[in-house]
């Protein structure tokens, strides 16, 4: 049940972000980010469809690891799990 309402809730946030980001005000990568964090512990499949985005995209690894800084340990310890050399290590 906890699982439903975690992937329902990122899902309704990164839509939301998307939406955001195509406005002038640029409130949408904090709900997108806001999103990845009910998803990535939720959804296997999200934390590897982040990590692919982050290799493919210089400017999106480097907003990750700008907000990765900035996050609270237990939220910076899930983004984390989607860095690029975190598996490679």
């Amino acid at each position: 049940m906890m699982r439903i309402l975690c992937r329902t809730i990122g899902t309704f946030f990164c839509l939301i972000g998307i939406v955001g980001m195509l406005t002038p005000i640029p409130l949408g990568l904090i709900f997108f980010i806001i999103g990845l964090m009910f998803l990535i512990p939720s959804t296997p499949s999200a934390a590897t469809a982040v990590r692919w985005a982050r290799r493919k995209s210089d400017i999106f690894d480097r907003s990750m690891d700008a907000v990765t800084v900035r996050l609270p340990v237990p939220y910076r310890r899930v983004l984390r799990q989607t860095e690029i050399d975190f598996y490679e290590i």
